[in-house]
C-alpha cells in the first residue's frame, strides 16, 4: 500500500527503493531516523519498510 523510507536512508536506497514504488504507483513516505523505524517495529535500524496493510497504510498518508 505505501514505502516508508527512513529520513536518514542512504541515498542509494532512496533511489532504488524510490524508483520501484513509483513504477508500481506505490507511494513513498518520509519517516523517522533508521534507528527509530527499526525501533518501531522491534528490529534493529530499518532504512525503507513496506506497509502492506491498507488501513494503516491510509493512516499514515493522512497523517503524513
Amino acid at each position: 500500500m505505501c514505502v516508508v523510507l527512513a529520513a536518514d536512508a542512504g541515498e542509494r536506497t532512496m533511489e532504488k527503493v524510490t524508483r520501484l514504488a513509483e513504477a508500481k504507483g506505490i507511494p513513498v513516505l518520509r519517516g523517522p531516523v533508521a534507528t527509530e523505524l527499526g525501533a518501531g517495529l522491534g528490529r534493529p535500524p530499518v532504512q525503507a519498510v513496506g506497509v502492506a496493510d491498507a488501513a494503516l497504510a491510509r493512516g499514515l498518508m493522512v497523517d503524513g
